[in-house]
Order: structure tokens, then sequence, then C-alpha cells
């Protein structure tokens, strides 16, 4: 094969994977479309620099060249500032995992406790299940199966119990918001030098439009976060605090340790993100929650368990279908795959059941879903599941998915 042909097969793998995404239902719950103007900021220029700087001065750079650099990413911390009200911001995590690790890792000594969210990401285990030996104790925290949200009093017994240094909540069936409040209070009394972390990977969109919960008005010391989910920036993340020690010990954990370059060209992007959030953001987070509430009642109303149904099925862009009638929720996965929907399984607390699938709205929403939508999507949902056929229920799914052809809530 010569060089054209390699190229050739490359172009067609890409177009092979476009053309089929375009005949798809994405209901992935961490998955979005920027819109035209972020893809359009996205400077592919930027990534041949290196922007590497020490402690939390974002001038002090080690690299020269990078006088405008450095004034886009000023910039870009200045709006988030202003978005999620916030002292101290830090792009420089390449992910929301590598900013929970970070923050994790720099706020806890050897030895110290954490307790963490049982389905999230459990960064203080990562870290102790890490070749590294770590030394972090990890605690899950008690879940209230029925409610998908922390089990608070028994959660208040462990922090009275164990004094932890770290409290690591939110998670990726992040369906309610959950009592920062209560914790934080809990948390003062045992061990006032501990501190509260938020992971708001799923929700920070529903934040930026001021529709979920307010962590730091609530008590939380920290928000760690991917930029891509509901709040359909670039991939990347990002570290919020109003204490300055903290950002400090963050920036000092963050670089050399983890990071060198941070992927400069997603920054004007991340601006733009932040500009439209600031325009557009509680409708374009109403029409989200509005959107997962109407497909949760269009399943609901096809015999499909839900969970938290008496609870309004979230307050996020996530639900929880419970799948047990249908089968294995990883096998089902598959079988919406096929069908052209694409999910994920989910798992479930033994107390409301075996097999779980989690949708997400956010990407559906972006291209201009509406509740009048949901009766449609359940169907070939339901279809999928029920085991017809794929080439009877990819038609269905594509029908529907073309109806989402422009992007919502955008400035361009």
């Amino acid at each position: 094969m010569n060089p054209n042909e390699k190229i050739e097969k490359l172009t067609s793998l890409l177009n092979k994977h476009h053309e089929y995404r375009e005949t798809c239902l994405n209901l992935i719950a961490s998955e979005n479309t920027p819109s035209p103007l972020v893809e359009e900021l996205f400077d592919e220029k930027l990534a041949r620099r290196y922007g590497n700087y020490s402690g939390i001065d974002l001038y002090q750079r080690n690299y020269k060249g990078n006088r405008y650099i450095a004034e886009i990413e000023a910039w870009t911390q200045e709006l988030a500032k202003e978005l999620f009200n916030a002292k101290f911001v830090d792009f420089r995590p390449l992910s929301g995992n590598i900013a929970g690790i970070a923050t994790t890792f720099a706020l806890a000594e050897p030895g110290d406790i954490a307790l963490e969210v049982h389905n999230g990401h459990r960064y203080a285990n990562k870290l102790a299940s890490s070749p590294l030996k770590v030394e972090l104790q990890s605690i899950p925290i008690p879940w209230d199966g029925h409610r998908s949200n922390i089990d608070l009093p028994a959660t208040l017994e462990l922090i009275e119990q164990h004094k932890p240094k770290i409290v690591n909540i939110g998670s990726g069936v992040f369906l309610f918001p959950q009592p920062v409040a209560e914790l934080k209070n809990a948390m003062r009394q045992a061990n006032p030098d501990s501190y509260l972390i938020y992971d708001a990977a799923h929700v920070i969109g529903l934040i930026a439009g001021g529709r979920f919960q307010s962590p730091f008005a609530e008590g939380a010391d920290v928000i760690i976060s991917s930029t891509h989910k509901t709040l359909a920036g670039p991939q990347g993340g990002m570290i919020l605090t109003n204490d300055e020690s903290i950002a400090e010990r963050i920036g000092k954990t963050l670089y050399p340790l983890l990071m060198s370059n941070h992927h400069l060209s997603r920054l004007p992007a991340l601006a733009g993100t932040f500009i439209e959030w600031m325009a557009c953001g509680a409708e374009h987070a109403d029409a989200i929650i509005a959107n997962a509430k109407g497909l949760g009642q269009a399943l609901t109303d096809r015999d499909v368990p839900m969970l938290g149904a008496e609870l309004g099925f979230t307050e996020s862009h996530t639900l929880i279908p419970i799948v047990d009638a249908f089968g294995e929720g990883g096998k089902l996965a598959n079988q919406l795959e096929a069908c052209h929907i694409i999910a994920g399984a989910a798992g479930l607390s033994p107390e409301v059941g075996t097999s779980g699938l989690r949708f997400g709205v956010q990407e559906v929403t972006r291209w201009g879903m509406t509740p009048e939508d949901a009766s449609d999507i359940a169907d070939c949902i339901i279809d999928a599941l029920s085991g017809q056929s794929p080439d009877t229920v990819k038609p269905k799914v594509a029908r529907v998915a073309q109806r989402f052809n422009t992007i919502q809530f955008t400035l361009k």
C-alpha cells in the first residue's frame, strides 16, 4: 500500500465514522458537541507551543514567547471566575480525572482518611491502589439506592467516627444535588482541617446555568470537573476554589509532578464556551433537564422502571432505567448499539435491581431535542431492548436522529 492509498484508507475510516454517527442517537452521558463558535476558537497553532508555569502565577512561564498565550489563559480564567463565582481557576489538568487526582494528592497527607462516593471516581482509592502505594485510606460513602443519593445519616456517623481529611462527592450517576452543606457542617465539627471536594464533571454545565446546586455557596472547598460533558466545551479538566492556599498546593502538585504542556489549543475554545454559558446558560440548562424528565416519563409510560421516578426521575441530564426485565445491562448496551442507540450499562444498588443503563440527553438537546421528541426516542429504545432486528430498528433511529441537525444555545 503506497502513501496515498494509506491516506485514502484513513480518510475513508474517518468518513465512515462520521456518517455512522449521523444515523445514531447518542445517549452517552459523558459526551457532547461543541458549538461552531467553540470549534472555530479551537486553535491548532497553539498546540505547537508550550506554556508551562509554576505555582499559580500565569505569567511565570518556563518557555519564552508566551506573552499573548498567558493573556489568553488569564482572560479564560477571568471568564470562569465570573461564571462559577470562584477566585482561583486552573486549566492545566487535561481531564477531570487528572483534576481529581491532583486535588486529592495535594490536600491529603500519608495516612489520611478519605470518604468517597462509591459510584464516583474515588480518587483517593485510585492513589492508594496504584503501584506507588500512596498511603491513603478510602472509605465508601453510604448510598441510598432508592433515592440515588448519599445516605446522609449514615455518612454523618462516618464523619464523626473517622474524622476524614478528605470527602470526595459527586458521581458518574449524578441524578440529584448532593447534601453539601450538611456534610461540610459535620466536617467542620469533626475535623476543621478537612476538605470537601465536589466532582462536578457531569453537572458543571447545569451549575453554570444556575439549575443544579451552588457547591461553593453550600460549603465545598474545591470543585473539580471536566469541561466537555454538559458544559459542551473542548475536552479537558478544570479546578476551581476560593482558597488561595488550596490553589497553591494544587498548583505545586500539577507542575512539575503531573503536567508539563497543558494543551494550549483548547484555551480559546474554553473561553468561548464560558461566554456562551453566560449568554444562554439558564435556557440551555432548563432544556437539558426538561428533556431528561420527558424521556424518563416516556420510558415509564412504556413500563420501564426508572431510578428516582418518585422524585421526578432526575434533576440533571442523566437517567437510569432499571432493565432487569430485558436482560443484563452490558449485553443490552451492545443490543442498543447494534440498533444505533449509543448508551452504557450502569451499576445499581441491590435494593433497586441488578441491571441498569445510563442515558444522557445533553448532546441530543444540543442538537435540538425537545420534550415532544421523547416519545419517539423511547419507542426506539423499547424496540431495541425488546430484541427487534437491528435492520428494523436502525431506520427508525435514523429518522429520529435526523431531526437533530442544528446546534442550539450558541452565539454562532
